[in-house]
């Protein structure tokens, strides 16, 4: 077996005073996700390719071995020769944010990047800032724990995600670690968070483009898999007062660039939220073969 190493690309009301962490963790816990801790060797390899992009204004996940600031090729490199465990990682970068906050905030703003963030199989986050590139490298810790027991037979293994390229993992200890924080976080997770203030009214473009270059700010939920083994969504509305707001819903079955899993779904306001408004979000779903109702609301700044 083989399990593909997986990157995301990308081009909140807390103080500014607060550490990347912090917000990233209030996120994550608020969304019903787990919290990350920070490690010193994710957080090299996030520097070194903050100060890369930097330097050659290649903004993308890729270096060029010709450059003198050269560090790896690609994210599972770079965190490989920081000293990370394993070659797994989620890569989120930003540009041209004038601090962290905002940089993470443009990022929850996207989908298949905010989505990144909201990864539950991650545990460990690393980040760096270079004139104003932001990079953050995220990982799990337990997967990283088994690359280090140099495991040489199994009935079924998985390979090429430790650093020494003849070490496997069993594949049962291997989704034991991708699933024990899985199963930590809540049921349901949702973003934007529940009672959250000051939500942006736009959503922000990605590359790959999510689907149009202006649309309002989307609304994402994943029904967690450690919890259920199928979701079927019957709707997924917004609401502002009585009125219905208008938007399409997207999911692992019409995602242009495959990257929603199954059990996730978005919704993109066709357009721009309005200021100042209270909304609300109205979710059905035959869950288990059983219809769950999900409904929250959240406040545009």
């Amino acid at each position: 077996m083989y399990y593909k190493k997986i990157f995301f690309l990308t081009s909140i009301l807390i103080t500014l005073h607060a550490s990347p962490l912090d917000i990233i963790n209030t996120i994550r816990l608020k969304s019903g996700a787990t919290p990350l801790h920070y490690n010193s060797k994710l957080a090299l390899a996030a520097k070194k390719h903050a100060l890369y992009i930097a330097k050659t204004q290649n903004l993308g996940h890729y270096e060029d071995s010709s450059s003198p600031y050269f560090y790896g090729t690609a994210p599972w490199d770079r965190v490989v020769k920081a000293g990370f465990g394993t070659a797994m990682v989620v890569e989120n970068i930003s540009f041209y944010e004038p601090n962290f906050k905002r940089s993470i905030e443009k990022i929850m703003g996207t989908v298949y990047h905010r989505l990144a963030f909201l990864f539950l199989q991650a545990d460990s986050i690393g980040y760096a800032s270079v004139d104003r590139i932001y990079v953050y490298e995220l990982s799990n810790s337990k997967v990283a724990a088994l690359c280090k027991r140099h495991f040489k037979n199994a009935a079924m293994i998985i390979d090429r995600v430790c650093p020494n390229s003849s070490d496997i993992i069993p594949a049962t200890l291997f989704n034991k670690a991708m699933n024990r924080l899985q199963k930590r976080a809540k049921s349901v997770v949702i973003y934007p968070y529940r009672d959250q203030k000051g939500v942006p009214t736009s959503g922000v473009e990605e590359t790959p483009q999510f689907r149009y270059s202006r649309f309002g700010f989307p609304i994402t939920i994943t029904f967690n898999s450690s919890y259920y083994s199928s979701v079927k969504l019957k709707t997924f509305q917004l609401f502002q007062g009585g009125k219905e707001i208008a938007g399409e819903v997207v999911d692992s079955t019409n995602d242009l660039h495959n990257k929603i899993r199954k059990g996730t779904f978005v919704f993109a306001p066709l357009n721009p939220l309005e200021h100042k408004k209270s909304y609300r979000v109205k979710v059905v779903a035959i869950v288990d073969g059983k219809r769950k109702v999900v409904e929250w609301s959240f406040e545009t700044r």
